[in-house]
C-alpha cells in the first residue's frame, strides 16, 4: 500500500514538472540575435531611374517585426534621415529624390533584435514621365460613414502641382469623371454627398511634362447600420448556473459588439459595461444566487454605423 502511494506521488510530481515544462516551452521565444536579414532590393550599389522605391528583404524566422532605416548619402556622414519607422511585413514603400542613399533593416522581437543589415543605391534624375506617384491615405478598400475623406500621397521631385481624379465608375469615361481637381500640395480632403463606392488616383505635374498615374484606390461611403443582433444564448427568462455564457448572432459586416448587461432596476451591472467585443459570444462570471439579470447589445460595422439594439433577455442565476 505505501508503495502504491509512493508511486503515485512521484508519478504527480513527474507529472507536474512535464505539464510545467511545456507550459514555459510555450512562452520561451526564440533569440534572434544571431540571425540576419537578408535585403533583396535595392541591391548592394544598385542604381535606378525611378523615385518610388519599394525595400524588400526575406523575412526572418521568429522576427515580429522590422526597424528600417533610410539615410542620405549613408549613416556615416552626417546623414539625414529619410524614414526610420518600424513595420510588421517585409518591405516598405517610399519616393525618393535623386542622390545617393542606405538603406538598413534589423529584425525585432519582443526579447531580441538582429544586427542591421545595410545596402547602397543611387537613383539618377529621370523624366517624369517615367515616374508614378505613391498613395498614402486612406487605404484600399477604405470604409467610412463621415462625409471627409482625406487623401494623401507622397512628393515627387521636379512636381509642381498634382492633378486628383475621383471617380465611381473605375474612370472608364474620362469626359466625366466626378472629381478632376489641380492640388499644390500633397493632401486634399473631400466631401462625399451620396453613398457609393468610389476611386481614386493621382499623377505629378509640372510645365512640360506629367507622370504616370497612381495606383487607383478604392474607398465606400456607407450610412447604412446594421441589423441589431439576434440574443441566442440563454433563452429567455432561463434559470442558469454561473458562468453563463451569452451568445449572439449579427451581420457579416460587423467590427464590433457592444454588450450592455443590467440588474433588475435597469441600471448597468458594473463599470465594465457596456463592454466591446469582437465576437459574438462571451463569458458572464457576475451575479448572486436568485438574481435576475437583464442584457441586450448592439452592433457596430466596419464603416462605424451603429445598429439599433437587440431585444432585451433576461436570466436568473441559480447558483
Amino acid at each position: 500500500m505505501k508503495t502504491t502511494k509512493r508511486f503515485s506521488r512521484i508519478f504527480a510530481a513527474c507529472l507536474c514538472a512535464s505539464l510545467l515544462l511545456v507550459t514555459c516551452t510555450e512562452f520561451l521565444e526564440e533569440s534572434i540575435d544571431d540571425g540576419k536579414v537578408e535585403l533583396l532590393s535595392p541591391g548592394a550599389d544598385a542604381e535606378t531611374n525611378v523615385y518610388a522605391i519599394d525595400f524588400l528583404w526575406e523575412p526572418l524566422d521568429h522576427a515580429l517585426q522590422y526597424r528600417l532605416q533610410v539615410a542620405a548619402p549613408s549613416f556615416d556622414s552626417a546623414p539625414i534621415f529619410y524614414a526610420d519607422t518600424t513595420v510588421d511585413k517585409p518591405r516598405f514603400s517610399i519616393s525618393l529624390q535623386p542622390g545617393q542613399y542606405q538603406w538598413r533593416v534589423k529584425a525585432l522581437n519582443g526579447s531580441s533584435a538582429t544586427a542591421y543589415t545595410t545596402h547602397t543605391f543611387t537613383i539618377h534624375e529621370a523624366a517624369l514621365g517615367t515616374q508614378i506617384v505613391l498613395l498614402d491615405t486612406p487605404p484600399d478598400n477604405f470604409l467610412t460613414s463621415r462625409n471627409r475623406v482625406d487623401f494623401g500621397w507622397q512628393r515627387i521631385f521636379s512636381a509642381q502641382n498634382y492633378r486628383l481624379q475621383v471617380d465611381t465608375n473605375g474612370f472608364t469615361d474620362e469626359t466625366d469623371i466626378l472629381m478632376d481637381r489641380v492640388v499644390d500640395g500633397e493632401a486634399f480632403g473631400f466631401d462625399v454627398t451620396e453613398e457609393a463606392q468610389y476611386q481614386w488616383r493621382v499623377r505629378a505635374e509640372n510645365d512640360t511634362a506629367q507622370s504616370r498615374w497612381s495606383a487607383v484606390r478604392r474607398f465606400t461611403y456607407d450610412l447604412t447600420p446594421p441589423n441589431p443582433p439576434t440574443l441566442t444564448v440563454p433563452v429567455n427568462n432561463a434559470q442558469v448556473s454561473r458562468p453563463v455564457t451569452l451568445q449572439w448572432s449579427g451581420d457579416n459586416n460587423v467590427a464590433s459588439y457592444r454588450l450592455y448587461v443590467y440588474k433588475s432596476d435597469s441600471t448597468l451591472y458594473n463599470a465594465e459595461f457596456p463592454k466591446r467585443l469582437e465576437t459574438t459570444t462571451t463569458v458572464f462570471e457576475e451575479g448572486t444566487r436568485g438574481e435576475r439579470i437583464l442584457w441586450r447589445v448592439r452592433a457596430t460595422d466596419r464603416a462605424g454605423n451603429e445598429s439599433g439594439y437587440s431585444a432585451w433577455r433576461s436570466f436568473v442565476i441559480l447558483r
